[in-house]
């Protein structure tokens, strides 16, 4: 008999939870699982065609915010109604300010409530971090197993027994789907007009997390040291924060409009990551981001700022620096590791299953915590 998953974290927008839950979805054994989906929204939620499409549901519940009274309603229905087919319950999170999913989950009797971690840093007003405060204290109360996506990532939700309890699960790829193809660099290059250029990318959300405009501040002191840098950056700019019209302004500030493209959110990323020559994120903060594993898989040399985790350096070619370093330091890094060659498949193969981040090896260990059986 299959094990029935209810999974929370699923948005409108592709960002690195949403890739992170697609990807251990697919990979899960169908024979073993039935995957569902909940979310707290009206709007269509990313890949919703293709989780219908393989025989899951997903659920839609009103917002909070905009009618507390119905989406109570809508809470209770939907438990009230599903609960008793479900045995797992698995609550992807960036932080509690709302822990309505695992109070009703208990409150329904689903036996194993999963709560994940997937920043190192709250981002939000001051009136939900009190919430989120608050509501970290009562996880030991809702949930029964507590995940991370990295040390940082744990140690920013969880506190005492709980963070002794907690598990790391790996920010895991299909290596295949990211291998780098010469085709696919030839082509994006050439339709970028960059053929004979170093070419920089960066992969995020163009939000304050993200630190763009940093990487437009570094790139600009590295171009006076080598003209043919080119700089791509990749992300979704529905929810910016204002950072889009900052990066806009760096770009016209430092007169590099044709040496910057802002190509917004793209599905290829695989050509994409060929094209580059080195990977950047100068990230304020993360969980473990996938985007950086993603650009090792391909086999680029990438470079974060010292507030990623060190979980993140898969291969030998990734390097950490401080953001509080000098932009010519940066720079100075920037023109070095250009100079380095990508990684070898059998290197990131190896690498890829001995750290576990191979998701082919890493979904066997995660069945088997969903299985309550032990790891391998």
């Amino acid at each position: 008999m299959k094990e029935k998953i209810l999974i929370i974290g699923l948005s409108p927008v592709l960002a690195g939870t949403e890739t992170f839950i697609m990807t251990y979805y697919r990979n899960l054994d169908p024979d073993k699982f039935q995957i569902d989906f909940i979310v707290r929204t009206q709007e269509k939620v990313i890949f919703e065609d293709e989780i219908r499409a393989r025989g899951s549901q997903i659920f839609y519940i009103p917002p909070k915010r905009k009618n507390p009274i119905v989406y109570k309603k809508a809470m209770h229905s939907f438990f009230s109604k599903h609960a008793s087919e479900y045995h797992i319950i698995w609550y992807h999170v960036m932080g509690v300010s709302n822990i309505d999913m695992l109070i009703y989950a208990k409150k329904y009797g689903i036996e194993k409530r999963i709560i994940h971690s997937h920043v190192s840093q709250w981002r939000g007003s001051w009136m939900r971090y009190i919430l989120h405060q608050l509501n970290k204290k009562k996880l030991f109360h809702y949930a029964t197993d507590y995940f991370a996506c990295s040390q940082l990532a744990a140690q920013y939700l969880y506190n005492g027994s709980v963070l002794d309890k907690s598990i790391i699960i790996n920010n895991a790829v299909d290596i295949d789907k990211f291998l780098f193809s010469v085709d696919q660099r030839k082509r994006i290059r050439e339709e970028l007009g960059w053929s004979n250029n170093k070419v920089i990318g960066n992969i995020g959300r163009l939000a304050v997390q993200k630190n763009q405009p940093f990487l437009l501040d570094v790139f600009n002191v590295a171009l006076k040291q080598d003209s043919s840098l080119r700089l791509v950056i990749l992300g979704d700019n529905s929810l910016s924060e204002g950072t889009l019209s900052v990066i806009k302004q760096k770009i016209q500030d430092y007169h590099i409009h044709d040496k910057v493209k802002l190509v917004g959110s793209q599905s290829n990323i695989q050509a994409w990551l060929s094209a580059f020559d080195l990977f950047i994120l100068p990230s304020l903060f993360e969980g473990l981001p996938l985007s950086a594993v993603e650009a090792q898989a391909n086999g680029l040399p990438v470079l974060v700022s010292d507030t990623v985790t060190e979980e993140l350096k898969i291969l030998d070619s990734t390097a950490y620096l401080p953001l509080d370093a000098d932009l010519q330091v940066w720079a100075q890094q920037i023109i070095t590791m250009l100079t380095m060659k990508r990684s070898q498949q059998e290197t990131i193969d190896k690498r890829f299953a001995e750290k576990g981040f191979d998701i082919k090896k890493q979904v066997k260990d995660v069945e088997n915590i969903l299985l309550g059986e032990q790891i391998e």
